[in-house]
């Protein structure tokens, strides 16, 4: 920085007048330069001090002050380690060596580019260093000029980007991204340890039913205390992780056996049965649990493993549960892997079918409607009823395709029958709250030319209770089209008179699992009767189902349900087109004769126990005057498959 003597520009002689003056210039410039260079210090838009070779601070300009956040007179004197950071490893420990040419200089002053120091008041400070030698005339150094560019704000918005991409939003805990690299590190340290890895895969049990009640914000919050408890009710060495939605899994490093890793799981599940509280009103959760304990396989056969002990805890409904995986996939996990892949390829293979239960009048059982029924002709495992393959086709988010074929695969059997018989379709409560559900409907009565009045789809008590806004719309169009509602399991959820109201309901639909007590239990006769008188009250359309014999029936019409659905009336089977067996006026003519043949040649059609030890049964019951049924057995009967329900 110094200019020697030597290096002085000068004149040649014969240098016009102007030349002349202005070297002049140069040379009362030079002789002020120490005023100069301290102007220009001072003035520095930059942070800048002078500091000596072993690294002390001999002045700092106000730039250096304003961003260290010390004063001129606390800054000199000290050594520039004053503004290291602590969680930083020493300076000296670098090995940082000065460039070809430069004296021996303090390490602190030779670590040119982004470093992290720290301010005064302890906030961390992202800075670009850069040092200047300055030297005598003869070349000595004499001082160090060091330049500080506060990058601080550059610095956050870089560790914001990494952030967002390893660190969920919501919760502040790491993401499915980081859960990779922190996998991957846990079971290596493991391998070198001779320990193993645990994950802990938490589901929070009906956590959808009450973020969609209390709404999105609240389900936030939520969630948030959710991962407030994980977090600091596991160890130091152990992650908490949101994996998104409502899942969550903790990996624990050095896990000694499944008791240690069993005991972290109750933990996690004790802290979660504390109340939440969210705007006031308290909450109470449970999650469901997977564990998996391993050390010499990969992250990703882990991860599945957590997974299959997960889908294992939450299988039946259960809430609470803990399942263990140990080892590699058993059997019963490939053969699940299978189906679902299975399952993918069943509708362009044509291999559903669609099973219809009768709807008839108690009165005189004359036919109404029925209700369409999925089952699945797999090609090794022959035919298989819903409850084989409704949860692999909601594993793989199936649901809604499999609605859609059933929705108009009923529709275009129906345009078949007469104009007086209806169908019931089940809709799941994912397929009715997706956009495009009403546009599928319209679309399949169009196709198919059935009146929309002559559609009845049916949803669960649950679905109508915790229908989000996408649901409530979805109905609107639909019911507006003509199309009715059914509540399906009337009485079995949350709150029965809450469900008939936020929804158009036209039919309800009692439970089996009442009428099959009806005739043998007082108390449950006593609650049919109040939901016969519910129905009717709120001019509802009551259907009973699961009516299995004739004592049920004969209560069941005398108390006054009008409609009825189950085994005494006919099973689930497949309908010929057109379904001239079940429609029109029955004879007594063989079923072979009126309708064909209605179970594929493989399947044996079972011979159904009769309630009374009457003859042949006949293809209609009348009933005396007093409205009981006088004889037994339909056609329905006879023709009955033996897949239930």
């Amino acid at each position: 920085m110094s200019l020697p003597a030597s290096e002085t520009p000068r004149c040649d002689a014969g240098t016009p007048g102007a030349a002349g003056q202005r070297m002049r210039a140069i040379d009362t410039l030079l002789a002020d330069r120490g005023q100069l260079f301290q102007a220009l210090f001072l003035s520095a838009p930059i942070a800048k001090a002078l500091v000596d070779l072993d690294g002390h601070v001999l002045v700092a300009n106000p730039m250096m002050c304003a961003l260290t956040g010390r004063t001129a007179e606390n800054i000199a004197g000290r050594h520039v380690d004053l503004l290291a950071h602590p969680d930083d490893p020493p300076v000296g420990d670098l090995g940082l060596a000065p460039r070809a040419g430069e004296p021996v200089l303090d390490p602190n002053l030779l670590l040119d580019g982004e470093r992290r120091l720290r301010r005064s008041d302890g906030t961390e400070l992202w800075v670009v260093q850069s040092h200047e030698v300055v030297r005598h005339n003869n070349g000595d150094p004499q001082f160090v000029v060091l330049s500080l560019v506060d990058v601080t704000d550059r610095r956050r918005a870089e560790d914001d980007l990494v952030r967002r991409a390893f660190v969920d939003p919501l919760t502040g805990l790491p993401n499915r991204r980081a859960l990779t690299d922190r996998l991957r590190h846990a079971v290596a340290l493991s391998r070198r340890r001779g320990l193993q890895v645990g994950l802990v895969h938490l589901n929070i049990d009906r956590f959808k039913a009450v973020n969609e009640t209390l709404g999105h914000e609240a389900g936030d919050l939520l969630l948030s205390q959710i991962a407030d408890r994980l977090r600091w009710s596991t160890r130091v060495e152990d992650t908490a992780v949101r994996l998104g939605a409502d899942e969550f899994l903790v990996v624990a490093e050095d896990v000694e056996d499944l008791d240690g890793l069993r005991a972290l799981a109750d933990r996690l599940l004790s802290v979660l049965d504390e109340p939440f509280v969210v705007h006031g009103r308290e909450i109470n959760l449970s999650a469901s649990v997977g564990l998996t304990l391993g050390a010499d396989m990969s992250p990703d056969d882990l991860l599945r493993q957590a997974q299959s002990a997960l889908t294992k805890a939450k299988a039946d409904g259960s809430r609470a549960r803990i399942e263990v995986h140990e080892g590699v996939l058993s059997h019963d996990d490939v053969d699940a892997l299978q189906l679902e892949t299975d399952l993918r390829h069943a509708i362009d293979n044509e291999e559903l079918r669609l099973f219809y239960q009768p709807i008839v009048h108690l009165g005189d059982e004359s036919l109404l409607g029925y209700e369409a029924l999925i089952r699945w002709q797999h090609p090794t495992r022959g035919l298989l009823p819903p409850a084989a393959f409704l949860d692999a086709a909601e594993n793989n988010r199936l649901t809604s395709k499999l609605g859609a074929w059933v929705l108009r695969r009923a529709c275009n059997d129906a345009a078949t029958w007469p104009e007086d018989l209806r169908v019931h379709v089940n809709i799941s409560a994912r397929h009715l709250a997706e956009e495009g559900f009403s546009d599928l409907v319209a679309d399949a009565l169009a196709e198919s030319g059935l009146e929309p009045g002559r559609l009845e789809l049916e949803i669960t008590e649950s679905t109508a209770l915790f229908a989000a806004e996408a649901t409530l719309h979805s109905v609107a169009v639909v019911t507006d089209a003509g199309v009715t509602l059914a509540l399906d399991d009337f009485g079995t959820g949350y709150s029965a008179i809450t469900a008939l109201h936020r929804l158009p309901i036209h039919t309800v639909k009692i439970d089996r699992s009442f009428v099959a007590d009806v005739v043998t239990e007082p108390a449950t006769a006593a609650l049919v009767q109040g939901l016969l008188q519910l129905g009717r009250g709120m001019g509802l359309q009551v259907i009973a189902e699961g009516i299995e014999d004739l004592d049920q029936a004969d209560w069941l019409l005398r108390h006054g349900c009008a409609m009825a659905q189950g085994y005494a009336f006919g099973r689930p089977a497949p309908l010929p087109s057109p379904a001239a067996v079940f429609i029109g006026e029955m004879t007594d003519a063989p079923a072979e004769e009126t309708a064909g043949e209605l179970l594929p040649p493989e399947l044996e059609t079972p011979v159904v126990p009769q309630p009374r030890d009457e003859p042949a049964p006949r293809l209609t019951r009348e009933t005396d005057d007093t409205g009981r049924f006088v004889t037994t057995g339909t056609l329905f009967d006879e023709l009955a498959d033996p897949d239930e329900d």
